[in-house]
C-alpha cells in the first residue's frame, strides 16, 4: 500500500487510524480494569511484564503506561508506513479484546461483578 508523506493522508484515511487509536485505546483500558477487578479478588496476573509493573509502580500506572506505549508505537508506525500502522492497532485491538473477553468470562464465572 503506498503511503503518501505525512501530513498529506485523506481525511478518509485520518478518521480510519483515529478510529484504530480509539478500539485500541478502550481495549487496552478494557483489558487493565478488568485485570484489575481480578486481581482484587484473588486472581493471578499472568504477563510477567505487567505483573512487575505492577509491583513497581502500581496498578493504574501501569495501565497508564500501556496505553501510552500502544499509541505511541502506532503513531510512530503509521507515520511511516500507514497501512503497517492500521495493522497494529487492529492487531492490538483483536488480541486485547480477546483478553477482555477472556477476563470477563472468567470473572462471571466466579460470579463477579464488574462494578
Amino acid at each position: 500500500m503506498f503511503t503518501p508523506p505525512a501530513g498529506t493522508w485523506t481525511a478518509g484515511q485520518t478518521v480510519l487510524l483515529a478510529a484504530l487509536s480509539f478500539t485500541s485505546l478502550v481495549t487496552v483500558l478494557g483489558d487493565a480494569y478488568t485485570t484489575m477487578i481480578g486481581l482484587q479478588h484473588g486472581f493471578v496476573e499472568g504477563n510477567p511484564v505487567m505483573k512487575f509493573l505492577f509491583a513497581k509502580v502500581g496498578q493504574s500506572l501501569s495501565a497508564f503506561l500501556s496505553a501510552v506505549a500502544v499509541l505511541g508505537v502506532g503513531a510512530v508506525i503509521a507515520a511511516h508506513n500507514l497501512g503497517a500502522g492500521y495493522a497494529f492497532l487492529a492487531g492490538v485491538s483483536v488480541v486485547e479484546g480477546i483478553q477482555v473477553i477472556r477476563n470477563f468470562l472468567k470473572l462471571k464465572a466466579s460470579k463477579i461483578s464488574l462494578k
